[in-house]
């Protein structure tokens, strides 16, 4: 990590204490819960973290999830990346348990109907009785929320509910690869063809795997992953696949050379809180 790329967070911090997706624009949870992470191992940066965590903590909402910004009281996906920064944090756990809760509890559409289910399966080869977590609740499920889920369950001492339920994210996540690897950002298939992987859902599955299964994933995957950060080429896509990557003992010295290129010249990546804490993560070489 460079002095200047901390400093631009920093110095990107909102009034408030949250960060957002450019520096002045509003507060966001997202934005807020990945530079946090971003400056977890920077004590210079001890107490912009410390009111980062804080502005969190506040932005829960009564049942124990979070939505886009501390005003949205319609919780959704991130709650994930909420609980994951506070269960690393050591404040008090009463969010981050609140947090579990919400994410253990939350409902996604289901098809009841044996001919639906049926109908599903021919047309969009998933078993669509696989259990994920959705972008929001009620909503169908998707991979990138499934592995961030799963990310934040597993921050956490596991009981057999969570167990269970991270198995069955598993099994979701597994049934939803693409047919030559990786992960689009659902379904492998679409009106009778296979759907390219993506950068970004296949570096965040990886990530999750890595964590609960490592054997599931296989050699076509990785092989996915550095194809799309390359045809991608942006810093998302870079920085969440060298991250991934790096994480299961890999690397792509070509992307991380990409990366470091695309970054601006106060430090930061594209203007954007975010994508800088994304970028600096990859560097570091952990979430």
């Amino acid at each position: 990590m460079t002095r200047d790329s901390l400093t631009f967070l920093m110095n990107s911090q909102n009034p408030d204490d949250g960060w957002g997706y450019a520096t002045g624009e509003p507060s966001m949870v997202e934005a807020t819960a990945a530079v946090t992470l971003a400056l977890q191992d920077q004590p210079d940066a001890a107490d912009a973290r410390d009111r980062g965590l804080a502005w969190l903590v506040a932005a829960q909402n009564r049942d124990g999830g979070w939505g886009l910004t501390r005003e949205d009281a319609e919780s959704g996906w991130q709650t994930a990346w909420a609980a994951l920064v506070l269960a690393r944090s050591g404040l008090p756990d009463g969010a981050v348990d609140r947090a579990i809760d919400w994410l253990l509890k939350v409902k996604q559409l289901k098809l009841e109907d044996d001919e639906q289910q049926r109908e599903t399966r021919r047309r969009l080869a998933i078993d669509p009785t696989l259990r994920g977590w959705p972008w929001l609740p009620g909503q169908a499920t998707w991979v990138e929320p499934t592995a961030l889920a799963i990310l934040a369950l597993t921050e956490v001492p596991p009981t057999p509910v969570m167990s269970a339920r991270v198995d069955a994210g598993v099994r979701y996540l597994t049934d939803r690869r693409c047919t030559d690897g990786g992960w689009n950002v659902g379904n492998p298939m679409m009106l009778g063809a296979s759907l390219p992987p993506r950068a970004e859902p296949t570096a965040w599955v990886l990530l999750a795997l890595a964590r609960v299964a490592r054997d599931a994933i296989a050699p076509q995957d990785l092989a996915a992953l550095r194809s799309c950060m390359h045809r991608d080429g942006g810093t998302l896509a870079l920085a969440w696949g060298l991250l991934a990557l790096r994480t299961l003992g890999e690397d792509d010295p070509g992307a991380g050379g990409r990366l470091a290129a695309l970054r601006d010249a106060n430090g930061g990546w594209n203007g954007n809180p975010y994508h800088t804490a994304a970028a600096m993560m990859a560097e570091r070489g952990s979430l």
